[in-house]
């Protein structure tokens, strides 16, 4: 591997992951290399529009139009999202919710595609973002439909913390969480990523098995049904599924 496109890389990946841009000295400790190294590959990727300086801050570095650019080309590209845009927004509608779309990353979900019905009253997470996926729906979703082996592998490299009261922090009652999921059919996060926040999801398959996972999010709401919303979008995950060249057993 070069070694030079492999630091360039990191170094956007250390830009991405800074919300508020990120300094010079800063890309050059992180990644513990001479801060004259570092000047080379950001200056390349200044010129390159693939980075810019922060507004009002020319001394720190943030995404550019390229990145940008570049990442929705992948976007629009997937056949995936392109299911996902024709069949989620009705089922959104339908419930006043937030629709999602995930991937896995490691032990993280990464949203690539979100559609807010008209009445929604949640809007959160912004295409790109990443969550941890233990505490998500989605996560739990695409996790509990991986081979055992990969399961197991995956479960084990996961920090449980708890991000409300409500999270699941024990590895054993999380496997027995996915347990659960695998048998119904879809995944529930009432208050575990959120306090304020409860969330449904179901599993995208193609030819190869789970591919990613579909959700519906809202407001906590005690009186709301969430499993007759995710018995409804577990069968519009499975039509998705179908397109995507998934054959069920």
């Amino acid at each position: 591997m070069n070694r030079t496109v492999e630091r360039a890389f990191s170094i956007l990946q250390l830009i991405a992951d800074s919300h508020n841009g990120i300094t010079l000295q800063e890309i050059a400790n992180e990644m513990d290399m001479a801060k004259s190294s570092a000047f080379v590959i950001v200056q390349t990727l200044l010129e390159l529009n693939y980075i810019t300086t922060v507004q009002n801050n020319n001394k720190k570095y943030c995404l550019g139009i390229e990145t940008f650019s570049l990442g929705m080309k992948y976007v629009n590209d997937m056949s995936l999202v392109k299911q996902c845009s024709i069949y989620l927004p009705p089922i959104a509608e339908k419930y006043d919710k937030t629709a999602f779309v995930a991937v896995m990353n490691g032990s993280k979900i990464v949203y690539v595609y979100k559609y807010v019905a008209q009445n929604a009253r949640l809007a959160s997470c912004a295409i790109g973002s990443r969550k941890d996926a233990y505490a998500t729906a989605l996560g739990k979703a695409i996790m509990a439909f991986l081979p055992k082996d990969e399961q197991s592998e995956l479960v084990d490299k996961i920090q449980f913390k708890a991000l409300t009261k409500y999270t699941i922090t024990s590895k054993q009652e999380f496997l027995d969480e996915l347990d659960r999921t695998r048998e119904r059919g879809y995944s529930l996060d009432v208050r575990e990523l959120e306090d304020i926040t409860s969330c449904c999801g179901a599993p995208i398959f193609d030819y190869s098995g789970v591919i990613a996972a579909v959700s519906l999010s809202d407001l906590y709401n005690e009186n709301l049904d969430d499993e007759q919303v995710a018995r409804d979008l577990k069968d519009v995950a499975m039509q998705i599924s179908k397109n995507m060249g998934y054959l069920p057993k």
